[in-house]
């Protein structure tokens, strides 16, 4: 038997602190952008509720100004039909659902909601109890009043007249004598309700791409202001992410000026990089806060817009067989962070850290270093900004094996320092002291494939050396032709 819920949207209000934040950003000096109560999650409208939806479920459809899912094939995967029930009333009212309702049809599902029930008699879900449901169904929708159901509301009126003040007065009519009077519209919508006729919809499917345009009600002249416009046009993108099971690793805020000068653009443009694929909203609005922060407008906008530029897929985490550690993760022992949720909540912690930081001090400020497969230690490492070598798509790459059997020191000098000789016997080369050689040599032979990154080819035979007062040293002499004067001795690094 199905199992449909429905959805009623609530209505979207203006912000009045919207226009207030904008004249003050005139006035107050910049400080640590923080996300107001006005910018905090909204209500969807039942489109983009329909999108959030779709990650329950296939067939989801929009019913009049309801949203309905029907959800009996997918109550085994969530759980059973009363875990995946709650988690979809409490997690849609979070998102604006003002009121909810769950029956054998949609159309009585919409009826229970805008009656304002919270559920009807939890019988009735298997298959062998069909009757008894639709028994128990016709039972709870004989009660309501005439208004909610659109097709019987539109003749309320008339009915009101005829003594009529529940489904079921109107149900005892002769059938004969209302398709005559009120056309079968009426009937079929009676029908339809109760689980007498099938049910026909379009189920609703999400668009290949994200990109929603906001007009704005008025003129923009600062940037920080756009955030309360654009926070709508987020929880639209977490919604369609939500119904892709995916998360944004890169989105672009277009806006257009009403105005500009001739010697700039009508459009402008900011792309925003995170670390790891995300759909939360709060993590997105206060990232963009942080760039709105530093962006200058030259001219007064009037319409925006927001693309999802890259998308990822994100993991679903599979269920635990032992309840796991359900305390505030971040501020949990050692113990504790060995649980895989602790550990997620941790990463997603320092990924957010980081994307604040890179905003903030710059990218080129805020550095991860990669491991480069080279016999050259000074070329053996490569710095990028954390966060696009995090939001790279081999964000895991497998790492580089070590190719030197020899010591590696951990001090590398930007620079080898030549060292001189002492003249005498063999001519061993001093640093602070005549150096005894205690391994070696190591030849490294490389750099001809990268001459032009300003790194030369050259042949240096390594060798581990004590010095008396500088203690282990790492130096190389190089097999490359000198000058009579010159010393074939160099320094290139220090031991711990």
């Amino acid at each position: 038997m199905l199992h449909w819920i429905a959805l009623l949207p609530g209505h979207l209000e203006p912000c009045p602190e919207a226009h207030a934040s904008q004249a003050a950003h005139h006035d107050e000096p910049q400080a640590e952008p923080q996300v107001p109560a006005c910018v905090m999650p909204t209500v969807l409208s039942p489109l983009h509720l329909g999108w959030w939806a779709l990650q329950f479920t296939p067939r989801v459809a929009l019913l009049e100004d309801a949203v309905v899912l029907e959800v009996q094939a997918s109550e085994r995967l969530f759980g059973g039909a009363r875990v995946l029930r709650e988690r979809i009333v409490d997690e849609a009212r979070a998102h604006g659902a003002e009121a909810f309702g769950h029956a054998a049809t949609a159309l009585a599902a919409v009826a229970l909601a805008r009656d304002g029930r919270a559920k009807m008699p939890d019988d009735g879900h298997d298959d062998e109890a069909e009757v008894d449901g639709l028994g128990k169904l016709a039972v709870c929708l004989d009660t309501l009043p005439l208004d909610v159901l659109p097709g019987v509301a539109t003749h309320g009126p008339t009915l009101a007249r005829l003594g009529c003040r529940t489904l079921a007065d109107v149900r005892a009519l002769p059938r004969g004598g209302l398709s005559r009077r009120f056309g079968a519209g009426l009937l079929q919508t009676l029908d339809r309700a109760y689980g007498r006729s099938p049910e026909a919809f379009d189920w609703l499917v999400l668009p290949p791409v994200f990109d929603a345009r906001l007009e704005l009600p008025g003129r923009v002249e600062s940037a920080p202001a756009l955030l309360f416009a654009a926070s709508r046009l987020l929880q639209q993108l977490c919604a369609w992410l939500a119904g892709r099971q995916a998360g944004v690793t890169a989105f672009t805020l277009r806006w257009l000026h009403d105005w500009h000068r001739r010697d700039s653009s009508r459009e402008g443009e900011w792309t925003v990089r995170l670390a790891s694929p995300t759909r939360d909203y709060p993590r997105l609005s206060r990232l963009l806060a942080e760039h709105l922060q530093r962006i200058q407008l030259h001219a007064p906008v009037g319409d925006i817009s927001l693309h999802a530029d890259a998308i990822e897929a994100l993991p679903v985490s599979s269920q635990q067989l032992f309840q796991e550690y359900r305390e505030d993760q971040l501020n949990a022992g050692p113990d504790a962070l060995l649980t895989p949720s602790a550990q997620r909540a941790q990463r997603d912690a320092l990924l957010a850290l980081l994307e604040k930081l890179s905003v903030r001090l710059g990218p080129e400020r805020v550095l991860q270093a990669r491991i480069q497969a080279d016999h050259r230690l000074e070329c053996a490492q490569q710095w990028l900004p954390a966060v696009q070598a995090l939001s790279d798509k081999n964000r895991q790459p497998t790492p580089a094996k070590l190719l030197a059997d020899t010591p590696q020191p951990c001090w590398v000098l930007p620079e080898p320092l030549p060292l001189a000789l002492e003249r005498g016997m063999g001519q061993h080369p001093v640093y602070q002291g005549r150096l005894t050689l205690l391994a070696g040599p190591h030849r490294v032979e490389a750099g001809w494939w990268d001459a032009h990154t300003g790194h030369a080819r050259f042949t240096r035979d390594y060798y581990l050396a004590s010095s008396a007062h500088a203690g282990l040293l790492w130096v190389f002499k190089s097999q490359q032709a000198t000058d009579e004067a010159g010393s074939p001795w160099y320094l290139h690094g220090f031991f711990a």
